[in-house]
């Protein structure tokens, strides 16, 4: 239960919601009362202003901090505009000289603070577990085809990227890696050297293209042959993204980590 003083020099503190109200002087008219709040929530005191402009709640602010489901955000709309049509009635009795009256609007519009920070510490209670329980969950490696014609660079990329948290397949040229497709789960990328005997770079990117079997997949082209020179283009008819060799491998690694973040650019 809610116990109200209404001392001068006394607050109620409602850390859920960062609203404090003071009780700043009383007299047998008047109670001074002071409202702390958040941006979210702008209260205007009439004697700054024309009289024209009435307490007012930023609602839309208030749902982006605190808001959640729409079934929420429509109780919280609801409790906002109680509370704001609490604060205007009290201040019009206040004016009026009710004073009985306005004091219990003023509990009423208490009360209404108190149930809003209940609920919202509940939601903040709410996602705190969320959050923590998908911290919990570990995140699925990236999942990485290889397709690198020379053995030695084939076998060490591949231990670099398994050593960065990658889970990686190989093959050994571009049919031997339509074949794997054809029997294995899409990954997430194929990184694709273009000069191989046995279907080349261009050829395996146009069939993977065409296949389409994973609208998700990015074909990373690794070669020491310019994009121009192949005629490949970039983009979703043909590789997402363009890495020269010598690879820079910290950069493969943060492309793949964020590759909606990174250009269709090449990079060094």
């Amino acid at each position: 239960m809610l116990v109200l003083s209404r001392k001068p020099d006394e607050s109620i503190f409602f850390p859920g919601l960062g609203i404090t109200i003071s009780i700043l002087r009383t007299d047998r008219r008047t109670a001074r009362v002071g409202i702390d709040a958040p941006p979210q929530v702008r209260i205007v005191r009439k004697e700054l202003v024309d009289g024209t402009d009435e307490e007012t709640f930023d609602v839309k602010s208030f749902e982006q901090t605190w808001g959640g489901s729409s079934k929420n955000l429509h109780e919280l709309r609801n409790q906002l505009n109680t509370l704001n049509l609490g604060l205007q009635f009290y201040r019009q009795q206040m004016d009026a000289g009710l004073i009985d009256e306005a004091n219990v609007t003023f509990l009423r519009v208490v009360n209404q603070l108190d149930k809003i920070e209940r609920d919202v510490s509940k939601h903040a209670e709410a996602e705190a577990v969320r959050e923590a329980r998908a911290s919990e969950e570990p995140l699925r490696p990236i999942q990485v085809l290889l397709v690198e014609d020379d053995a030695d660079q084939r076998e060490l990329l591949a231990g670099v990227l398994a050593m960065r948290g990658c889970e990686v397949a190989t093959a050994c040229d571009g049919n031997d890696a339509l074949n794997y497709l054809g029997s294995h789960p899409w990954p997430d990328f194929v990184l694709l050297d273009m000069r191989m005997p046995n279907g080349d770079g261009a050829s395996t990117v146009r069939a993977l293209r065409k296949i389409n079997a994973s609208p998700h997949l990015r074909i990373v082209a690794t070669s020491g042959t310019s994009p121009q020179d192949l005629g490949i283009s970039q983009g979703s008819d043909g590789v997402d993204h363009w890495f020269p060799k010598p690879l820079n491998t910290d950069g493969l690694i943060r492309y793949m980590q964020h590759p909606t973040e990174t250009n269709l650019s090449t990079s060094t």
